[in-house]
């Protein structure tokens, strides 16, 4: 392993690591600190996030600007550090102003810029790199979840010894000042440090011109098959109808204790991701991706019900199964939109557009989540969501029609 090797698993590890203490706080503890704490009013908070998360969606139009003009060294390391500044600044805004959830938007949104930006960023480093070997592909994947993972449990570690009094605001603004504070010499870190890699040199851009040839395009076939799996990734990805609610749930039929293991091990679905991985890759040595895809997605719907009448231990247990057949399903996904993307023109934007089927259903679903959260239980929202991912399977199954008559196809071409 060469030194630029060193310096790219390095600068995504920091990358995401910075990442992963904003998720944290997104994820975790800011909907336990609304919904249960201020007991905000669900509707507008409801409204608040229809319009958030549709800024997911400016990460393909980011693709394409970043394919189309980021062409230079110095542009590339100034938009990424620019952003990761903005990304940490942006929770000042949630700091100061966490009451009025107009202001909370605002926060969100310039939130998911700053991150699509980077993600953007590092994506067309990933994609350049991962021509070279499976095996970098690998490592970074395992380096980012690492990353991740070390986010999150140093962030339940900070709540954990400075909110002791769950429901006083007060160490909550403690506690989300000190992660904020924390976050900053990592940035630091990160932008000296990326100083080092190049995101642009000679081999790369000899790699885009390469997949540029027009003889390489995507068939008619490929975009049928890849449009109707990212509609299926839609709908599999509909158990964000609970995601908001889940902490609140939680804490709810769990009580306090409950929530402070779930969030302390939250860190163990991450392993359990990283797990997923080494399934996924070595289940695509003997199968097709979409056969993996649609068999986890039925398998996923199935563990999913049972956490509708689960005690804490069985909640748990069932979430980090869970975790690992999350990650086949996104891996399988990945794989196949990496392949599409990566013949042609514009690899980022492709790569990025088919990122947005979770970004859309984020736009659906969280919302619905949060507003019927006060009006029907949640157990109500995971058999919803179970039916709907049910669903998904079920598109999966025409794509092996397709392929089948794509090879009879190709044989009948070679036979003319």
């Amino acid at each position: 392993m060469n030194n630029s090797n060193y310096r790219i698993y390095f600068g995504f590890f920091l990358i995401y690591f910075t990442i992963s203490i904003f998720d944290a706080f997104f994820i975790i503890y800011i909907p336990l600190f609304y919904l249960r704490i201020l007991n905000v009013d669900y509707g507008e908070l409801a409204y608040i996030h229809i319009f958030t998360y549709l800024t997911l969606l400016v990460s393909p139009l980011l693709g394409f600007l970043y394919d189309r003009y980021v062409e230079r060294e110095i542009q590339s390391k100034m938009i990424l550090y620019i952003c990761c500044i903005t990304l940490c600044g942006s929770f000042s805004i949630f700091i100061l102003f966490k009451e009025i959830l107009l202001l909370y938007g605002i926060f969100v949104c310039v939130y998911f810029f700053s991150k699509s930006m980077i993600r953007t960023e590092m994506s067309g480093l990933f994609l350049s790199v991962v021509r070279e070997s499976d095996d970098i592909k690998l490592k970074i994947i395992l380096l980012v979840n690492a990353a991740t993972i070390t986010g999150y449990l140093a962030i339940s570690l900070l709540f954990n010894f400075n909110v002791l009094n769950i429901t006083s605001i007060k160490p909550w603004n403690s506690f989300f000042l000190l992660g904020w504070l924390t976050s900053f010499p990592i940035i630091f870190v990160g932008v000296i440090f990326n100083k080092n890699i190049q995101f642009f040199n000679e081999k790369i851009k000899a790699e885009r011109s390469k997949i540029n040839n027009p003889q390489n395009e995507n068939s008619k076939y490929d975009i049928l098959v890849i449009g109707i799996l990212f509609i299926s990734f839609i709908l599999a990805n509909s158990d964000l109808l609970i995601s908001y609610p889940l902490s609140s749930w939680i804490y709810d039929k769990f009580t306090e204790t409950g929530f402070r293991i779930y969030s302390s091990l939250y860190f163990i679905f991450f392993i359990c991701s990283i797990l997923g991985l080494y399934i996924a890759n070595s289940l695509c040595k003997k199968y097709n991706e979409k056969k993996m895809m649609c068999g986890s997605v039925y398998f996923y719907m199935i563990l999913l019900i049972l956490v509708t009448f689960s005690t804490f231990p069985m909640f748990m247990i069932l979430n980090s199964i869970l975790s690992i057949i999350l990650y086949i399903i996104s891996v399988s996904y990945t794989s196949l939109i990496t392949e599409f993307s990566n013949k042609g023109k514009y690899g980022t934007f492709k790569f990025q557009f088919l990122q947005t089927s979770s970004s859309i259903a984020s736009i659906i679903f969280i919302p619905l989540g949060t507003f019927y959260f006060d009006v029907i239980t949640v157990e109500t929202l995971i058999i919803f969501s179970s039916l709907l991912i049910g669903i998904s399977g079920l598109l999966i199954m025409p794509t092996f029609l397709i392929d089948k008559g794509k090879k009879v196809k190709d044989q009948k071409d070679l036979v003319g």
